[in-house]
């Protein structure tokens, strides 16, 4: 949970147990509401946007505070008795396939998983990764963030057109008369990466330039052609300091957007095009193309930029109060809503981790995910500011799980 702070006027930090005036019961109640406040959002146009966790609460209520639901959220707040026996529970109703489809099944198989990504401690993995599984075992998909895009499919015999069934978790109603969506973007990286993962020999890898190179104009595409109301708009911005930069702090401008969802999307799109960049400056090393490098790299830079102009909106409570004291240079004093750091936390480490991205952004990158582990509680966020090259496949069941919330 987010960190204690020292009790007013002194430097004691309060004792991590209730007060004598509140009940086990409660606190129950009290960790429920905070829980909601901080991981629930309602999206005020489902046509522009996705919330997260909808239904959740209303559901919560509807089951009753006895229920496996409602002890799942406490889960951020107590210890491993309640996990296990949770854990417990959604192997049994897994093994019976009639309940299994239930929606509070799925909650819970989720909030077991975030469980374990907020548990995640300095000296280990957790075990989100069996989560996932679990997670994609009642969604009848594989364990990967790819497979909740089951509305898109790559049209056979053909490298870049698709078939589009209906919008996926990535893409809102306004905008699914388009052709490409950032699913399919998604889609056709991984597939083009596990090409190039087996390609050796020069004309293999003329071929695939021009599919990256298609690929990228495609990326292009969908940045250009967002509706005004869903791109980034710039509200403020940081002077440029010489000097160590605190978290909220990046010099260049500060933006907003329609709502998280809108930014988390936008952020998912940054990452995987410095995925994509990332691949496009390795076929161009092995084709001896090293002006094309250079270009990469400006681009990413670029990108990487724009990435962190959205880390106030993700984690401060009150942006515009925030932009407002900008000349007062002082750390972040609201913390924003969980959710923030939660969507926010992938993104930067997947850029902090990409050589072409200048070192002050990425050592700026892993300082931000260092802040959202100790002012947002959220373990693995503090694991991956101290963990260099931590594996796909741990970043893959993380974002299985997280992403889940907006379905």
């Amino acid at each position: 949970m987010p960190k204690r702070v020292p009790i007013p006027g002194t430097n004691i930090l309060p004792d991590e147990v209730l007060p004598l005036e509140i009940s086990p019961a409660e606190s129950n109640v009290l960790c429920l509401r905070a829980f909601f406040y901080d991981y629930c959002f309602i999206s005020t146009n489902p046509s522009l946007s996705k919330g997260y966790l909808v239904g959740l609460e209303t559901l919560t209520y509807r089951l009753g505070i006895q229920s496996d639901l409602v002890k799942a959220p406490g889960l951020l707040q107590k210890a491993d008795i309640l996990y296990q026996e949770l854990l417990g529970a959604l192997a049994q109703t897994i093994r019976n396939p009639t309940s299994a489809k239930a929606a509070e099944t799925r909650f819970v198989a989720m909030l077991l998983g975030l469980y374990q990504i907020t548990n995640t401690d300095i000296s280990g993995y957790g075990s989100h990764d069996l989560h996932a599984k679990g997670l994609a075992a009642l969604m009848h998909c594989a364990p990967s963030p790819l497979s909740l895009f089951g509305n898109y499919q790559l049209a056979s015999g053909s490298r870049n057109k698709i078939n589009v069934m209906k919008s996926g978790i990535l893409s809102v109603e306004a905008l699914c008369h388009q052709e490409v969506g950032l699913d399919y973007l998604l889609l056709r990286l991984d597939v083009l990466w596990t090409k190039a993962e087996i390609t050796v020999t020069l004309t293999d890898f003329f071929l695939l330039k021009a599919d990256v190179m298609a690929l990228e104009k495609q990326f292009l595409e969908w940045e250009y052609s967002r509706i005004p109301e869903l791109k980034p708009t710039e509200i403020g911005t940081v002077p440029v300091s010489e000097s160590h930069v605190l978290v909220g702090y990046w010099p260049g401008k500060i933006d907003i957007y329609y709502d998280v969802y809108v930014a988390a999307i936008w952020n998912v799109f940054r990452t995987t095009h410095l995925l994509l960049l990332a691949l496009i400056s390795k076929v161009s090393n092995n084709l001896g193309e090293t002006l094309h490098t250079a270009s990469v790299v400006e681009k990413a830079n670029l990108i990487a930029s724009d990435m962190l102009a959205s880390v106030p909106y993700h984690l401060t409570d009150n942006l515009q109060a925030f932009v407002s004291e900008l000349s007062n240079g002082a750390e972040i004093t609201e913390t924003g809503r969980c959710l923030g750091g939660l969507l926010l936390m992938h993104p930067l480490y997947v850029a902090s981790e990409l050589p072409f991205v200048e070192d002050r952004k990425r050592e700026y990158m892993r300082d931000c995910l260092g802040w959202i582990g100790t002012n947002m509680g959220i373990g693995q966020a503090s694991f991956l500011a101290a963990t260099p090259g931590v594996g796909r496949r741990f970043l893959e069941s993380g974002c299985m799980i997280i992403w889940s919330g907006f379905k």
